[in-house]
């Protein structure tokens, strides 16, 4: 029982760590001599930040399903479930940053759930040969 939580846990921090690690190398980048106040993204800056999600949630879909050697997937998809279902909360309250396409909370949201999946089945399939 305890190792499950402990692979939700490791899960999570592993996404989160990566993400928010890499949105904010990318947000740095993207801001060089650029006043803050006046900042517009650009569609590559939002293209990669879903990009560095997708990568995020894929090593923690990998480690949990590490952590949780031997067992079911449901772990898994335990955690691709509290991703996704977090990540859609801000794309249903509409709470979007100006200049923000409408499409992009639901393609975060998205790529939290399919890379956890895509993480833990290539751990599970690595595992096994």
């Amino acid at each position: 029982m305890l190792r499950p939580a402990l692979a939700l846990l490791a899960g999570l921090g592993i996404t989160v760590a990566i993400s928010g690690f890499g949105i904010i190398i990318n947000t740095l980048a993207a801001l060089r001599g650029v006043d803050p106040k006046l900042f517009v993204a650009p569609l590559s800056y939002l293209l990669t930040n879903v990009a560095v999600v997708a990568v995020a949630a894929c090593a923690g879909g990998f480690a949990t399903a590490r952590v949780t050697t031997g067992r079911s997937l449901f772990t898994v998809q335990v955690l691709a479930l509290i991703l996704l279902v977090s990540a859609l909360v801000p794309a249903f309250r509409g709470t979007r940053p100006s200049g923000e396409p409408a499409w992009y909370p639901f393609a975060l949201a998205l790529m939290n759930a399919v890379g956890v999946l895509a993480g833990g089945l290539l751990e599970r399939r690595r595992q096994g040969r």
